[in-house]
């Protein structure tokens, strides 16, 4: 009836999927197509409606199709059912933080849970922001606060950590001493997500043999014209050997398809990176490969509680 009311209205409907018994009580699959009819003056008095009976070869794909819209759905339902009942045992953990953080600590369990807190807010922010949609279109909430750029270099190597012992490899740091009391205004959970998804798959692609990945981070600070100093910060992730297989590198930077959930991972990190203004290159070089991203985040004003309105 939609179709009908359509075509009526002038808009045209082409090869709808539709069913229905026939006079022998089969259940047949068709497709129905709803053109308007116009009278010499052009105006609509009604319309055309052809119905094709499904061949063979047709009813086998309409049915794939219904499979596949079944196995989505069912998909669907079991992400909202992991996004909702996640949230359960992370604010146990997040509890749990926070009466260790009135007992007595040193300053490295200090640092700790600092870095437990800063994971387990990226989870949160990945959770609630599960629509890809608007990672693609741009519209996606980025938070604007303050906090240490260490911290959240020490999240990243956190995360990174349980695959280096798996696969025996050393994480080689060379990272400025100055890194851990910079502070940096923007989000620090997308950050962090950004640049340890990058990270693990480099862990996970460095060759056993070689031993080693290593991160390499580069801050400058840039004076603009509003007054407002820029950090212009450069992350080197490198890995020996041959790096990352081809088409993991082409889901990255094809945005039309992806073939595997790392690339579509890697892919969701980059397009989060040019949202906040940054960029990120895969270079491979004879011996060795490496992600170059590079991010510039404001400094907060001082004085004042952020480096933006």
């Amino acid at each position: 009836m939609i179709a009908l009311h359509n075509a009526v209205g002038g808009l045209d409907t082409e090869k709808l999927p539709f069913s229905l018994f026939d006079r022998n009580g089969r259940y047949v699959q068709a497709l129905l197509t709803a053109n308007k009819r116009v009278n010499m003056e052009g105006e609509i008095i009604g319309a055309f409606c052809f119905l094709q009976i499904a061949s063979p070869e047709l009813q086998q794909a309409l049915e794939v199709q219904r499979q596949q819209e079944k196995k989505c759905l069912a998909r669907m339902k079991e992400l909202a059912y992991i996004c909702q009942e996640i949230k359960n045992p992370l604010n146990g953990i997040r509890f749990t933080n926070s009466l260790l953080e009135n007992t007595d600590l040193t300053e490295d369990q200090k640092q700790f849970l600092e870095t437990s807190a800063a994971c387990e807010k990226q989870i949160l922010k990945i959770i609630r922001d599960v629509d890809l949609e608007s990672i693609e279109n741009g519209s996606l909430e980025l938070e604007k606060a303050e906090f240490l750029l260490g911290s959240v270099i020490n999240a990243v190597v956190s995360q990174t950590m349980l695959l280096l012992r798996e696969r025996n490899l050393q994480l080689l740091r060379d990272i400025p001493e100055e890194i851990k009391t910079l502070a940096v205004y923007g989000d620090q959970a997308r950050i962090q997500q950004v640049l340890a998804d990058f990270l693990l798959n480099m862990v996970r692609y460095a060759p056993s043999s070689a031993g080693w990945v290593e991160i390499h981070v580069c801050p400058t600070l840039k004076q603009i014209s509003d007054g407002h100093t820029l950090v212009h910060t450069e992350f080197k992730i490198v890995c020996p050997g041959e790096g990352l297989p081809p088409e993991l590198v082409q889901d990255m930077f094809h945005s039309s398809r992806w073939v595997t959930q790392e690339g579509l991972g890697l892919s969701m990190c980059r397009k989060i990176l040019k949202l906040m203004n940054g960029e990120v290159q895969y270079i491979r070089e004879s011996e060795r490969c490496y992600f170059l991203v590079i991010l510039e985040v404001p400094m907060p004003r001082k004085g004042g509680k952020s480096a933006s309105n």
